[in-house]
């Protein structure tokens, strides 16, 4: 067990593929905000040919969130890894309805990667063993 000495008391050292992990959950925030700003764009600059979908509510409250469980990720909390994963999972399946109806590259490309981001993640909090035991000997402390 790795611990490192802060401020007077030991912490225990966070996996580098934890902080990778965290570093994709951000990405997947910012992903999702650039979505929240091309929405507010779209109804700024062509009012008239902007609409609401399922997505103007999601991407603005699910960027909020990826933020949060990308600090309860960092901090070990395992109620934080589960939930992403669940989020990541039902994404996953979203992604698919968008992919089926929008045949855009762009959109596509874009689709591919989230879902390459997602499996990445979901193999960095889930496969390595000392990821298991960040998870484990964290939610035991308060």
């Amino acid at each position: 067990m790795d611990l490192v000495e802060h401020n007077g008391s030991a912490t225990k050292r966070v996996p580098p593929w934890i902080v990778v992990a965290t570093a994709g959950i951000g990405v997947h925030a910012f992903n999702h905000l650039t979505v929240v700003v091309q929405d507010v764009w779209r109804f700024i600059a062509a009012p008239e040919a902007a609409g609401l979908n399922p997505g103007t509510i999601y991407h603005p409250i699910s960027a909020v969130l990826y933020v949060w469980l990308a600090t309860t990720v960092y901090s070990g909390r395992n109620w934080g890894r589960i939930a992403i994963t669940v989020l990541l999972v039902f994404q996953a399946v979203g992604r698919y309805f968008v992919f089926m109806s929008y045949p855009s590259l762009e959109v596509r490309a874009d689709l591919v990667t989230g879902w390459a981001l997602s499996t990445v993640l979901a193999c960095l909090l889930w496969i390595p063993m000392f990821s298991r035991h960040h998870f484990k000997a964290r939610s035991t402390v308060a």
